[in-house]
């Protein structure tokens, strides 16, 4: 048994000791710390530190307040005016936060980091691995000086080795891994043979770490005993980890041998490892490299099949990514989703440390994602028999690919960047999937075309375009209930197949059938037919293909459809609304717009304006989400039934896109041609119009049997329309009927969001979802555990906000966020891009409305990069958005931006005599980066006669 230790002879007590560390931590990570002592329990300890820096044993200067201001400015004056932040203790016994504020001391207190703690903390954590809470507990009831809890505490762990078991039976996890974590915090408790006796034999009974490999994990023979045991403890729970992991025997002798452990103990090591991962994260990434170092040659004989789901060491990740790629490159699709699929949110340690690494694995996911729904449907349409059979085939299951195909680009176009790791391969794979996909939808249109050739252009009665109004949407009128038709530009049929599952709920009947378009697949003829345009089963062209002709006019716009639609099923012409207003207005505003009319046509053209501005991939999500959002609102507002369709799909084009001449480059459009003759040339088919049920035009249709464009001489947009393949002429018809009227929501929420530092050239904020306070609708019987979220900059449209990457307990959805309701904090990582480089705010909100949610806006401003080309940035910049400066809560530092918004520059005097002292300019220069953010213009700082200039940028 050891002797108890006196704290006056042997040095610092353990309490004294674990406040110094900590201290010592602050002064190294923060420069200035001002330590409020509001009970004055450390005047003692202070002084020893004071005392010890004077002479060499204290790495920092101390000054403490000792009564006399006077005396504590005089001390002060060595040291600057804190604009450095050179390591300094400032100890304020008597003092909190309000009352630091009135003393000399504020101008070293707001550059610098306020610390305190209270003296009952920190003995329950200096004593937490040591003695049972109990013993704690009463201790810290006695109410102690610091002097009385050091002798206690260092009585108390030296008393026998009985006292350090106890606390081993209770606490032995959670102190081994604190101890792993800060290898001093064991010192106190084991101080001699029979408290390293005892902790050796419990760590054995633990984890089952035995002699033999302390002998092989022998760390360095001149540390002290319990660090070298700690050090082989951490070796052995992570060998362990990673070897029960493996899908093969280790080669290395010492580590086979661990495969027989019981699974009791491989399960206390895993558990101990995991604790560090959670609580100890840099401390757990130290230590795995330094055992990762010792087992080189083990890991450098390993391959990616031999891993299992645990990277327990960075090569393992590193590892499998390598095999990952490779898998892609082989075609190999399967295994590599399986690899992904472990490593999905947070589950791998080592990809939360590392972002770019996160994308390539997203990316990853994606593409094998891809090559296995393009594997699973080789060649959708052999065998089929009929037009009809081709498109219930493609509506069954080969849409799969082309929704494969879509989510793929946006994701390479979001996340492929040069500093990923892997970043030549990822290009590879993604353009041999791009060959891939070029080559399955060629032959799918070849296969199309037969079957056109064979059986004609024109399907069945039930699936044409044509017949669409008088066989789905007016039937619907016909129940005196209203009826919305939503005629979508450019609304492939995959598309809406992801609103299928979102649109489904209680008291909600949805269906999805398939449709061929009119020929060619362009919006005169899509969006116009979709009118009750037919006389029997003919149509007449006006023009060029740019209407048809019915009774007494013609449809050729919008206001002649919404014309035609109303007055065949409501006797009077339909209410036209376009998308953006029904997402935009109120729910009474909308319910009055639509009381008078029982049809409502809805009309939007975004997805095609997108596509054919090349800017369709990152924001196709986004217009879908806007189209479920107009749905809601309709419903709200009275509206039964909604009828989803469109005119046509499209082709996405890229490098493999092959463009292909045809007479003059005026002749062709770049998907099909209209011509006098029917003429039979290689690559292509011919189908006259009159055979197409069409009068008042003549002449024949050429297309591509495969998915090659004319040349036109016209830059391609990221996407085609007006051809034969299925992706161009199969459209969806989505009726959504609602049984009861819809509610609104009775729960309401709240956005709080935080702006960060960016982070890999992206921008950064956290958000979280909670219930709005001050509201009586928080039942939580009747709230959602998720709600949808989105990012937008207000008012301007022609901004885009691109998600990349998202961090935390929330998850990445096509177009969205699904943000978990509750405490924990989602990191948001985005980028914006615009017509011209900018700096705009952006808004946290609720896309859908379909829950009552309070949306909330970063106070900070964020840069756009402008993708327009060939224009000269402006010389002057344009004039800053009003409400900025109201963010900026002191008066004199407003004035200062305020004064450079108006004049372009500002002077350290003028600065000077803005803030109203010297002290006060000292202070704005130290916080001079942080009131950046805020500002809707760039400010550069620049030397000058009298001092320093503050430029705003584009200014001389």
């Amino acid at each position: 048994m050891t002797e108890p230790r006196d704290p006056s002879t042997t040095g610092r007590g353990p309490v004294s000791a674990a406040i110094e560390q900590e201290v010592l931590g602050e002064l190294r990570r923060q420069g200035i710390v001002v330590w409020l002592d509001k009970d004055a329990h450390y005047t003692r300890l202070v002084d020893d530190l004071a005392a010890r820096q004077a002479r060499g044993e204290f790495p920092f200067p101390v000054v403490g307040f000792r009564g006399s201001f006077l005396d504590l400015l005089f001390h002060l004056e060595h040291f600057g005016s804190g604009l450095d932040k050179q390591p300094l203790l400032i100890h304020m016994p008597g003092f909190n936060e309000d009352t630091i504020r009135k003393t000399p001391v504020l101008e070293l207190y707001e550059p610098g980091v306020r610390f305190r703690k209270a003296l009952d903390t920190l003995i329950r954590e200096a004593a937490a691995a040591c003695l049972a809470p109990a013993e704690i507990e009463k201790l810290v009831a006695k109410q102690p000086t610091l002097e009385e809890a050091d002798a206690w505490l260092t009585s108390a762990v030296s008393q026998s080795t009985f006292g350090l078991a106890a606390a081993l039976d209770e606490f032995g996890p959670r102190m081994l891994a604190e101890a792993l974590a800060q290898p001093g915090a064991l010192a106190p408790r084991v101080s001699g043979p029979e408290e390293m006796a005892t902790l050796r034999s419990y760590i054995h009974k633990l984890t089952g770490m035995d002699n033999a490999w302390e002998a092989f994990y022998a760390g360095e023979r001149e540390a002290r005993e319990l660090d070298r045991l700690l050090h082989q403890l951490v070796g052995w729970v992570l060998a362990v980890e990673y070897v029960n992991d493996l899908r093969r025997p280790a080669h290395d002798e010492h580590l086979r041998r661990l495969r027989s452990l019981s699974a009791p103990l491989v399960k206390a090591c895993g558990d101990l490892a995991a604790q560090l991962r959670k609580d100890s994260a840099e401390a757990y990434a130290r230590m795995a490299d330094e055992v990762e170092g010792f087992l080189a040659d083990e890991l450098a004989a390993m391959t990616p099949d031999d891993l299992g789901q645990i990277d327990t060491f960075q090569e393992e990740e590193n590892r499998v990514l390598t095999g990952a790629v490779d898998a892609l490159r082989a075609g190999a699709w399967s295994k590599a989703k399986a690899w992904c699929e472990v490593r999905q949110g947070d589950r791998s340690f080592w990809l939360q440390r590392d972002q770019l690494r996160r994308w390539a694995w997203s990316l990853v996911a994606e593409a094998a994602e891809f090559g296995e729904t393009l594997a699973r449907h080789p060649r959708p349409f052999e065998g089929a028999r009929s037009l009809d059979e081709a498109v219930e085939r493609y509506a069954a299951s080969a849409f799969e690919v082309d929704r494969a195909h879509r989510r793929f680009e946006q994701r390479r176009l979001a996340l492929l960047d040069s500093r990923l790791p892997h970043y030549g391969a990822l290009r590879e794979v993604a353009t041999e999937l791009r060959r891939a996909h070029r080559a399955w939808a060629d032959q799918l249109a070849k296969d199309f075309a037969a079957l056109c050739k064979e059986h004609g252009f024109l399907p069945s009665a039930d699936l044409r375009q044509r017949s669409l109004f008088e066989q789905v949407v007016h039937p619907l009128t016909l129940a005196s209930e209203k009826v919305a038709v939503f005629v979508i530009d450019a609304f492939r049929y995959e598309m809406a197949t992801e609103l299928v599952e979102e649109l489904k709920g209680a008291g909600t009947v949805v269906d999805l059938k398939p449709r061929l378009a009119e020929l060619p697949t362009i919006t005169a003829v899509g969006m116009n037919v979709l009118a009750p345009v037919a006389q029997g089963d003919r149509l007449t062209v006006a023009g060029s293909f740019q209407g048809f002709k019915t009774g007494e006019f013609t449809v050729r716009n919008p206001e002649d459809r919404a014309r035609a639609m109303g007055m065949r099923s409501a006797g009077k012409p339909a209410l036209r609304l376009t998308l953006a207003k029904v997402c935009e207005d109120s729910t009474a505003a909308l319910t009055k717009s639509v009381k008078a009319h029982q049809l409502i046509v809805v009309h939007s053209q975004e997805i095609d304006d997108a596509g054919e501005a090349n800017v369709g991939l990152p924001t196709f999500e986004s217009t879908l989400r806007q189209i479920k959002a107009a749905w809601h609102h309709l419903q709200l507002a009275g509206v039964k039934s909604c009828v989803f369709t469109a005119d046509h799909g499209f082709l996405l084009q890229d490098e493999t896109t092959e463009v292909r001449p045809f007479g003059k480059k005026s002749d062709p459009q770049r998907r099909h041609v209209l011509d006098e003759h029917p003429r039979a040339e290689a690559g292509m088919v011919n189908v006259s119009v009159s055979s197409l049920g069409y009068e008042g035009i003549s002449g024949y249709l050429l297309f591509r049997d495969d998915t090659a464009v004319f040349a036109t001489g016209n830059a391609g947009a990221s996407f085609v329309h007006g051809g034969n393949s299925p992706q161009e002429r199969v459209i969806p018809v989505l009726t959504v009927t609602r049984k009861r009227a819809e509610q609104a929501g009775y729960a309401e929420y709240a956005v709080e969001v935080e702006p960060q530092d960016d982070v890999v050239g992206l921008h950064r904020l956290r958000l979280r979802i909670g219930f709005a306070r001050q509201t009586t609708t928080s039942l939580g019987f009747a709230a959602a555990r998720a709600v949808d979220l989105a990012l937008r900059v207000p008012d301007r449209p022609q901004i885009r906000v691109i998600i990349k990457d998202v961090a935390g307990p929330s998850s990445l959805r096509p177009g969205r966020l699904q943000v978990t309701v509750g405490e924990a904090w989602t990191e948001v990582f985005f980028g914006l891009e615009g017509p011209a480089d900018e700096r705009v705010r952006v808004e946290v909100y609720h896309p859908d409305s379909t829950e009552k949610v309070h949306g909330a806006t970063p106070d900070r401003w964020y840069a756009v990069s402008g993708t327009s080309r060939g224009t000269k940035p402006p010389t002057i910049p344009p004039p800053a958005p009003e409400g900025w400066a109201s963010t900026i809560a002191d008066e004199g530092i407003r004035k200062v931006f305020l004064h450079i918004e108006k004049h372009g520059v500002v002077t350290e005097p003028e600065v000077t005599n803005l803030l109203g002292s010297a002290r006060a300019f000292r202070r704005f220069s130290l916080e001079f980066e942080t009131h950046l953010p805020k500002l809707p213009f760039k400010v550069r700082i620049e030397p000058g006669e009298g001092g320093k200039r503050y430029v705003r940028e584009g200014d001389r």
